[in-house]
């Protein structure tokens, strides 16, 4: 790993454990057994830290699930596919609570990069669900409020899942996509 990698990755731990305003420089300078300086070698400002430690996990985590679920054509298939792939990243890292609650720190240009990834996975679950709408595999609800539901859903698991427990992070996933569809599809006749 990296020496910037380290350096971002024990200062997202300390943003989750004491928050953004709660970690001075000083402090993660002092857990990396690094001077102030040095710190500032790598990093010139808190904030740069801060989005390289969002930016990281968006970047490792949901840059490849977005991609992946852009190449299918099946609204319900992308859907499935998506939201069970949201679910388990939320399972799997913590940090990811970064993005959510301490983006609103970062500088504009910063933030305008993570409100995109926020739009593109916004515009994912509302779109499939529309286009399943129009095909009628899906009930005339609202789309953009399921959207924002099953954003939601997912966006909450760092609140209450146990991450020593990552064997169920499947079957969590699976939860989900079973509550999500059978809230948003169609009653068919057999």
């Amino acid at each position: 790993m990296e020496t910037k990698e380290k350096i971002f990755m024990k200062a997202a731990e300390m943003f989750l454990e004491y928050g953004y305003d709660g970690t001075p420089m000083s402090k993660i300078a002092k857990e990396l057994g690094i001077s102030k300086a040095g710190l500032y070698h790598h990093y010139p400002d808190k904030e740069s830290l801060l989005f390289a430690a969002i930016d990281y996990g968006y970047q490792k985590l949901s840059g490849p699930l977005l991609k992946e679920t852009k190449k299918i054509l099946d609204p319900e298939k992308q859907l499935v596919f998506f939201l069970r792939g949201y679910a388990e990243i939320m399972t799997i890292d913590p940090g990811s609570r970064l993005g959510i609650h301490e983006a609103g720190k970062l500088k504009p240009e910063h933030f305008n990069k993570i409100k995109k990834i926020w739009q593109t996975t916004f515009d994912i679950f509302r779109d499939a669900i529309s286009e399943m709408q129009k095909s009628g595999k899906a009930k005339k609800i609202n789309s953009t409020y399921a959207a924002f539901a099953a954003i939601g859903m997912c966006s909450w698991i760092f609140y209450w899942f146990d991450y020593s427990r990552q064997e169920n992070a499947e079957e969590l996933a699976e939860t989900f996509v079973e509550i999500f569809l059978r809230g948003i599809t169609q009653e068919t006749d057999h």
